[in-house]
C-alpha cells in the first residue's frame, strides 16, 4: 500500500492526494502558459514530485498556490537550461543540422484586444513578461511574487511598474483595428 502523507492543518488533516487536486490545475495553466503542452506536463509532474519530496515543508493553505509556483518557476527554468544544454550538443554532435527549439503552443486568444495585449507582451524581455503574468494572469501578491523570484517586495513593485511602462510603449506602437487597447492598470492588492 503506497505511504499516505498527511499534514496538519487548522482544519485537520490534509493528504497529498488533496494538495493534489485542488492545485493540479493551476500549476498545469501556470506552466502552460510558459512552455510548450508535453513541456509543461513534466513540469506540472515534477512540481508535485518536488512538493511529495518537501511535504514537510508545505506552507499554510493560503501560502501553498505561491509555493508551488515558485517551485514551478524552478521547474520551468530548469527545463529550460536543460533543453538548451541538449541544443548545444546536438549542434556539436552534427554541425551541418541546425536544431530549432519547439515553440510554446499559441495561447488562445478570444478578442482581437487580447492578440494585441499578448503580442506586445511577447516582445518584451523575459523578466518583464514573468512579473507582468505572474500579477496579472497568476493573480499574485507582491509578496507571493517576490518568494516565487527570490527578490525582495520592493524590486517586484519596481520591476512591475517598469514591466508595465514597457508595454504601454509596445501597445503604443500597434495601432489596433478597433481603436487602442485597454493599458494594464494596477489590480486590487496587487504590485503598483
Amino acid at each position: 500500500m503506497a505511504e499516505q502523507k498527511r499534514i496538519e492543518s487548522s482544519t485537520g488533516h490534509v493528504d497529498f492526494d488533496g494538495l493534489y487536486r485542488s492545485q493540479h490545475q493551476v500549476v498545469l495553466a501556470y506552466c502552460a502558459r510558459r512552455a510548450s503542452r508535453a513541456d509543461a506536463w513534466d513540469a506540472a509532474s515534477d512540481v508535485f514530485l518536488v512538493a511529495w519530496r518537501r511535504f514537510d515543508d508545505v506552507p499554510p493553505p493560503e501560502e501553498v498556490t505561491a509555493w508551488l509556483l515558485g517551485i514551478a518557476y524552478r521547474v520551468l527554468a530548469n527545463q529550460r537550461r536543460s533543453a538548451s544544454r541538449s541544443r548545444r550538443l546536438s549542434r556539436r554532435m552534427a554541425a551541418t543540422e541546425r536544431i530549432v527549439s519547439s515553440l510554446a503552443d499559441e495561447p488562445i486568444i478570444r478578442s482581437e484586444e487580447e492578440a494585441d495585449v499578448i503580442t506586445a507582451l511577447s516582445h518584451l524581455r523575459e523578466a518583464d513578461q514573468e512579473i507582468l503574468q505572474l500579477s496579472l494572469w497568476e493573480e499574485l501578491k507582491p509578496e507571493d511574487i517576490a518568494g516565487i523570484l527570490g527578490i525582495s517586495r520592493n524590486a517586484v513593485d519596481q520591476r512591475y511598474w517598469r514591466a508595465k511602462k514597457r508595454l504601454s510603449r509596445e501597445m503604443d506602437r500597434k495601432p489596433t483595428t478597433k481603436g487602442r487597447a485597454t493599458h494594464i492598470t494596477s489590480r486590487k492588492g496587487g504590485a503598483t
